[in-house]
């Protein structure tokens, strides 16, 4: 399993044909999409550093764009462990089939 910062107020809610589900959450049915040979995606954020989501969270409360409670959960977990490396690594080898 691997984590990525994710910070998305759009969500895509079906897959197109020929689509290889390959990550799920709780929040977020679709979360990442392969066609072999042809896209990959994300709806994540791998190139997200925890600071730039703490500062992306702080811009978003005081905008008035997240709730209270959706900017202590995300200030909760932005030091979490990431996996944005590795899933950058996954992007190149698909770009080099």
């Amino acid at each position: 399993m691997q984590s990525i910062h994710q910070m998305h107020r759009d969500a895509v809610l079906s897959f197109p044909p020929g689509v290889v589900q390959l990550a799920h959450t709780e929040v977020c049915a679709n979360q990442a999409m392969y066609i072999p040979g042809r896209m990959i995606s994300v709806q994540g954020h791998p190139e997200f550093t925890e600071d730039m989501v703490r500062e992306i969270l702080k811009m978003r409360k005081y905008g008035g764009i997240v709730t209270d409670g959706t900017y202590q959960d995300g200030m909760n977990r932005v030091a979490n462990k990431q996996d944005g490396v590795e899933v950058a690594q996954a992007f190149l080898r698909f770009l080099h089939e």
